[in-house]
């Protein structure tokens, strides 16, 4: 009798010790630097779904039914929670899925619509320009979908925007299986280091520049501008899917003939003949920000991801700004 109970006890015991492994979890984010956020959280067997794939633009971008399959099968949705992915709004509200939206994290950056499409910067804080003159004889057909909010709707731009990301996955992913609480504690603790470090030489790189102004193709930069000081100080498009009026291709042009614009950059997602018809004739450079990333993806050998980690994301922009920035 006593054997038996002692048969019992033992085996209770072996069964407690038996630990059942976690189901593979399969996060889906809207845009590729999402995914490059949280990646490193995540395990081997877990399955990172990027709708946007490369080299799409998320203006006028629609779902299709293998995203909604996707969508389907989700444990996490994460969202910039802002216009830029609009799109899947009313799909992720039919769906089990667990959802994270940027724009809706505690503490999250905010900082306001830059509007006119000219603007100066003062050091610490965006400034919007709305004194122009001119700023009702600009093409009404050229309004930004992203004025509609109260503040720049590309949060993903920013490393401190990041961090919070990072912070919540962990968070979400130390509840949905908390035997592995310490292990998603350990990833988030180093993942946040390699940010810190990759934004220190960001910082030292892009001193040099601060004070070489810029414009650049639409306004999907000024979170990383601000973090980093640079002096951007327009954007040729209002709406990145509208080319510019005549009136403001001459505002344009007129700056920089006055020599007061080092570079334009172009976005890979859009063609760049107008870019060369603007600059042609002066000394401005071209150059190429990709605000999802997944242009820089080439540099990348070996690489079989559609999107990139944060912290290289972050290196290759401030890659981009200075090969067209610096002297």
């Amino acid at each position: 009798m006593r054997f038996a109970r002692f048969f019992q006890l033992l085996l209770l015991l072996t069964v407690s010790l038996v630990v059942v492994p976690a189901q593979a979890l399969q996060v889906t984010v809207t845009i590729p630097p999402l995914a490059g956020m949280i990646a490193p959280l995540l395990d081997e067997d877990d399955k990172i779904e990027v709708l946007l794939k490369p080299g799409v633009s998320p203006h006028g971008f629609q779902l299709k039914p293998s995203h909604l399959r996707i969508l389907s099968q989700s444990d996490l949705l994460i969202t910039v929670g802002s216009p830029v992915d609009a799109w899947v709004n009313k799909y992720a509200q039919r769906v089990e899925a667990n959802k994270i939206r940027l724009a809706d994290l505690a503490a999250i950056e905010k900082l306001p619509v830059r509007k006119g499409g000219l603007w100066e910067r003062k050091p610490g804080k965006a400034v919007m320009d709305d004194d122009h003159d001119d700023h009702d004889d600009h093409d009404p057909h050229e309004h930004h979908g992203h004025d509609e909010l109260s503040y720049d709707g590309h949060i993903w731009m920013s490393m401190n925007n990041a961090r919070l990301s990072v912070r919540a996955v962990s968070d979400w992913l130390q509840k949905q299986q908390p035997q592995k609480a310490a292990v998603y504690r350990q990833r988030e603790a180093d993942w946040l280091a390699k940010l810190d470090q990759q934004d220190r030489i960001n910082r030292q790189r892009l001193q040099t520049v601060q004070n070489n102004a810029f414009f650049v193709l639409h306004d999907a930069f000024q979170y990383f501008e601000n973090h980093y000081q640079l002096k951007g100080v327009g954007s040729v498009r209002l709406n990145p899917e509208i080319p510019p009026s005549l009136k403001r291709l001459s505002e344009l042009r007129e700056k920089i003939q006055k020599n007061q614009v080092k570079c334009v950059f172009q976005e890979p997602q859009f063609p760049s003949k107008q870019m060369q018809r603007l600059t042609e004739g002066t000394d401005t450079k071209i150059g190429s920000l990709d605000p999802m990333g997944t242009s820089y993806l080439l540099a990348e050998k070996g690489s079989q991801k559609n999107y990139l980690l944060y912290d290289r994301f972050s290196a290759y922009l401030t890659d981009s700004f200075m090969q067209c920035l610096a002297d």
